[in-house]
């Protein structure tokens, strides 16, 4: 029915752009959302920011927040890993959001030179990032796991905050 698929169409819109993005901002959403994709696939999240975080602007926050979203979604499709983390961290003009897990590599040359149904989620983390003037990474090394790096200019302050 026509009310069905308005309603699966608001739930998409939601879990892309979450209304606590804008309300709260990009850790407190991250947060939720490591909460409930860790209750969902027993995959334990961690989450380190630090306050000035909220300080970018909206289309990095949500460029950010759905870079994170994705490459979770990989360490639960991909990796068999048993942990993750999401870590923010100042840097000269900006700051790199990485997240990291412990599950097994994969050759990211290959994958990235795959057909398109295999790579569509990195290429979409990388323009993502180069929509916001952003720059995007992926390290992955047989026995420790797979790093995605995406990294934006911003102004940031000093305090620093953990939740697992």
């Amino acid at each position: 029915t026509v009310k069905k698929a308005v309603n699966i169409v608001h739930l998409f819109a939601r879990h892309l752009r979450p209304t606590m993005l804008d309300d709260l901002g990009l850790i407190p959403a991250l947060h939720a959302y490591a909460k409930s994709f860790s209750k969902r696939t027993g995959i334990r999240v961690g989450l380190t920011a630090f306050a000035g975080i909220e300080n970018v602007n909206g289309p990095k926050r949500t460029a950010l927040y759905r870079v994170a979203l994705e490459a979770l979604a990989n360490v639960a499709s991909h990796a068999q890993a048993t942990r993750a983390d999401v870590s923010f961290q100042r840097v000269p003009g900006g700051l790199l959001m990485q997240i990291t897990d412990n599950g097994k590599a994969f050759d990211v040359d290959g994958v990235l030179h795959a057909n398109e149904s295999k790579r569509l989620g990195l290429i979409g983390m990388r323009e993502r990032m180069e929509m916001v003037g952003g720059k995007f990474s992926i390290v992955s090394v047989p026995g420790t796991g797979t790093t995605v790096n995406a990294q934006v200019r911003s102004r940031t302050d000093a305090k620093e905050c953990t939740r697992t």
